[in-house]
């Protein structure tokens, strides 16, 4: 039974390792956090809650963060209820999506901003 676990393990490990983007995702509230993550990685995505070194493709934060890390030059979507008053705020040079999140927007918009079509999830153990 070990054995299987630690096989199941490295074909996870490398599915993560593959070419896959990795996107930073900036929300707090868990549940939605969780929800966005497994979204984003059926959409063949990588996804970290937290910067640890890898080269992010992208940031995804939540308007309601409490603190924004500096945003760099990478790509960055930002989710708000209230697009008005995120736009009052003075904030530039993001892109901007609506919750609630109806369909794919965020993938789609993720498409767009990383040039990138969709891809197909990575499924440890299964043949293309």
């Amino acid at each position: 039974m070990r054995r299987i676990k630690v096989l199941a393990s490295a074909l996870a490990h490398r599915c993560v390792m593959s070419n896959r983007p990795l996107i930073l995702l900036l929300v707090e509230d868990e549940p939605l956090r969780e929800a966005l993550r497994f979204s984003l990685e059926t959409e063949g995505y990588a996804v970290s809650a937290r910067a640890d070194g890898r080269a992010v493709a992208a940031v995804v934060i939540d308007d309601d963060a409490a603190d924004w890390p500096d945003l760099g030059e990478r790509p960055t979507i930002v989710l708000t209820g209230d697009v008005e008053r995120f736009l009052r705020r003075g904030v530039r040079g993001v892109s901007i999506v609506e919750k609630p999140l109806l369909g794919d927007v965020l993938g789609e918009r993720l498409g767009q901003v990383l040039n990138r079509p969709l891809q197909k999830p990575c499924h440890p153990g299964r043949s293309a």
